[in-house]
C-alpha cells in the first residue's frame, strides 16, 4: 500500500514537470513565431521604403498623367509586393539576419 502511494505521488510529480516543460516549450515556440513575424514585418517596411525611394527617382510618365488615384494604386501595389517579398522563401535576407541576431534575446 505504501509503495502504491509513493508511485502515485511520483507519477503526479512527473506529470507536473512534464506539463511545465510542455507549457514552457509552447511559450518559446510562440515567442519564436512572433519574432519571425516581426522580422518579416521589418523587412517589408525596409523594402517598401526602398521601392518608394526608387519610384520617386524616376521621371514622370509621359503616357498617363499623374493623378492622386494612380499614386494611391502604386502605393498599395508596392505595399502588397513588399509584404509578399518579405514573407516568401526568397526574401532579401534581412528577415533571417535579424532573426539570427535576436533569437538569443527571447
Amino acid at each position: 500500500m505504501d509503495i502504491d502511494l509513493i508511485n502515485q505521488n511520483l507519477a503526479k510529480a512527473n506529470l507536473g514537470k512534464i506539463k511545465k516543460q510542455t507549457s514552457d516549450l509552447a511559450r518559446n515556440n510562440l515567442k519564436e513565431k512572433e519574432l519571425k513575424e516581426a522580422c518579416a514585418g521589418f523587412e517589408a517596411i525596409f523594402l517598401n521604403t526602398m521601392i518608394k525611394s526608387m519610384r520617386d527617382s524616376l521621371p514622370g510618365n509621359a503616357l498617363f498623367e499623374e493623378s492622386n488615384s494612380m499614386n494611391i494604386y502604386k502605393s498599395m501595389h508596392d505595399q502588397y509586393l513588399t509584404e509578399q517579398l518579405s514573407r516568401g522563401k526568397e526574401s532579401i535576407g534581412i528577415r533571417d539576419f535579424l532573426y539570427q541576431q535576436l533569437k538569443d534575446s527571447i
